[in-house]
This record gives structure tokens, sequence and C-alpha cells, in this order.
């Protein structure tokens, strides 16, 4: 492959995951299993694209400085190369299973291959054996090249296997993008097997890792793992974006909801039955409202919806709606728990001039006059 060619692809990669990696770290909520994986995976490419540039630049150059470091670069790029494969299992598992412990319990058994061969590409520079520099300080594959191969297949292959199996887990947004991510990797190392130095493989997982963020973690970035619907984070940018562009003849609506007696669902019937409880009256209040409104989960039993709506009776017919669906769920479901919302809703008022913060004071003292008032009934 031409030199310039190959290393316009590896800034063209790199840029790719640095922006990815910024943007990841600055929204992501780093406490969590998934996003650490992610940056994880990100960041080992990103290595990696930067390493075989160097391995491109310093291949065949003279001098004993040049020999150490081309030596120590082929090391290291060796040793890590498994690592992107094995993060992504890791990555993929919990997009399956959504369990951190579960995912956790694999992290040293899978980590054996890749400690393995970076054992052997330590003991390469005597051995040979994955790879070796000749007098020229030239570049060679050794035999034992088609192990990292074989490793990095067998990452890729074991997960697929198990996001196929387990398919009726996965949600249907994110199961195509799971099993698609393999694939430009898996390209890029057939290449790279039969054509000798075409390193295409850290490329394709750059491109996959892109299909990734655009598909699956960017969504989750602004989900409720548990609801199912957007979490605060970007009920908060909404809000602050229809505020900032709001007109006199283009304004919106916002509704707050509290489940009523929350804490007492908890107390009596267990955390699970409350999670239970928020899950369904997610569902119940996406739908009874158009598709384009917009629902988060903005606290702990508090759902916030924004649509796109001017009129205080449209509004009021929306709130209608959410209180039907409501009483037909009570009258139809086993459920050992009967639903009840507080809520408070206005249209945003152009003139008032409110912020964010303003305006969502004024629909929660609403949603607690609204509680006060069943409480006296």
């Amino acid at each position: 492959m031409d030199f310039y060619l190959r290393i316009d692809l590896n800034i063209f990669s790199f840029l790719i995951c640095l922006l990815i990696l910024i943007d990841t770290c600055i929204q992501a909520e780093k406490q969590f299993l998934q996003s650490k994986l992610f940056v994880a995976l990100i960041a080992s490419d990103l290595i990696l694209i930067f390493l075989d540039s160097l391995q491109w630049l310093l291949d065949g150059c003279q001098g004993q400085a040049s020999v150490a470091i081309f030596s120590a670069v082929n090391v290291i790029s060796y040793s890590m190369a498994p690592v992107p494969t094995y993060l992504w299992t890791l990555y993929a598992g919990y997009q399956i299973y959504r369990d951190e412990k579960k995912i956790r319990k694999l992290v040293y058994p899978l980590l054996v291959p890749v400690l393995i061969h970076g054992l052997l590409a330590l003991t390469s520079l005597s051995t040979g054996f994955l790879f070796y520099l000749d007098e020229n300080n030239i570049y060679h594959r050794g035999r034992g090249f088609p192990l990292t191969a074989a490793i990095c297949y067998s990452y890729l292959i074991y997960i697929s296997i198990v996001i196929f199996r387990n398919r009726r887990l996965v949600e249907k947004r994110i199961f195509f993008p799971l099993l698609l991510f393999p694939l430009l990797p898996l390209l890029g190392s057939i290449i790279q097997i039969i054509y000798y130095g075409s390193v295409l493989v850290w490329n394709g997982i750059a491109l996959s890792i892109l299909i990734v963020y655009i598909n699956i973690q960017n969504y989750r970035l602004h989900t409720d793992y548990l609801t199912g619907v957007y979490n605060r984070r970007r009920a908060d940018y909404l809000l602050k974006n229809k505020i900032h562009s709001r007109t006199h003849g283009r304004s919106f609506s916002g509704i707050i909801i509290d489940i009523d007696n929350f804490k007492e669902i908890n107390d009596r019937y267990g955390h699970l039955t409350g999670d239970k409880v928020l899950e369904i009256s997610a569902e119940l209040i996406k739908n009874s409202l158009r598709k384009d409104d917009f629902v988060a989960r903005y606290g702990g039993d508090e759902f916030i919806v924004l649509l796109d709506i001017k009129d205080s009776s449209d509004l009021k017919k929306s709130v209608d709606r959410i209180n039907e669906s409501l009483n037909n769920y009570n009258l139809n479901s086993n459920f050992p728990v009967k639903l009840s919302f507080s809520m408070g809703y206005d249209v945003y008022d152009y003139s008032s001039g409110m912020s964010k913060d303003q305006f969502l004071n004024h629909i929660d003292a609403l949603m607690y006059q609204n509680k006060k008032n069943k409480s006296t009934l």
C-alpha cells in the first residue's frame, strides 16, 4: 500500500476516534461500566492507529535509536492487538445482558488470551515468533503471526454467536449494529493476511466504533436505562433549546408528572415492584402522546413531557389522554398496584422570559397543587 495513502487513512481514522472519545468523555456517565468500556475501546484503537503510523515511518530506518524505538513500537503494537476485540466482547456483552456484575465476572477470564499474547510479543524480540526485524531494521511477520489473527477472530466470533443466540434480549435498535461491528475489522484482517503490508484492521475498527456511537452509545447517553425514555440530561438540553428558539407564534408546552405514593409502593412491595411501576408509567405516558412528543424521566418518580403545543386547550387534551390511559390500565390490569399521577402543566409564555429553571418550577408548583387538591378530596 502506498505510504502516503496509509498515513492519510490513519489520520482520518485517528480523528474519527479522537472526536468520538472527546464527546463521549464530556457526556458519558463515567461511573457506568458501559461508558468505561466504550472509552477504553476507542482509546485502544487510537493507540494502535498511532503505533501503526510509527511502524510505517520507522521501518528500515538505520541507527541504534531507530532500532530500539522500532522494536519497542512493535512489541507494544503486538501486545495490544487483541485488546480492542477483547473490550468489544465485554461492551457487547453488557448491551445484551445489562448486568454489570455478570460482565465484571468475565473481565479476567477473557483477559487470559490477551496476556498470553502479550508475553509472546515481548519474547518475539529474541524468538521472532510473532515478528522480527532484520539487519536492515525492516519488519517481517513471524511464523506465529496467524495466532494474533486467530485470537482477535475468536473474540469477534464468540461475541457474535452470543449476540445471535440472545437476540430476544437485545433491543431491535441495537441488534444489527452489534452484529455488524465485527465485519469491517474482519475484512481488514483478511486483507492484512492476504496482502502483506496492508494493515487496515484498526481503520475498520474505527469505522465500526463510529457506527456503534451513532446507533448505540450516543442513544444510551441520553436514555434512562430503566424505563427506556430519555433522561434528565436530554430533557434539560431540549428545554433550553426550545426556550432559546421561542418566538411569538412559536411556543411549546410542558407537563411534569409525578407518581403518587411512590415511596409507599417501594416500602410496601419492594424496589423491584417500584421499578416495574416506573416502567409501566413510562409506557403509559408514551402511548398516550403523539410520536414526536418528548418524554423523559426527570427524577426518581417524576417524568417530564415537552410538546410542540401553543394552545392550552390542545395541551389539556394531551393531559386527558394520559389520565384516560391510566384509568384504563387500572381497570384492566392484574398488577397489584393501582397507579395514580399528579400533573402540572402549562404553555410556555413567550412574553414571560422565564428561564428553564423558572418554567420547571412553575409547572412543578402546579403539579404539587394538583397533588394537594387530590389529598383533600
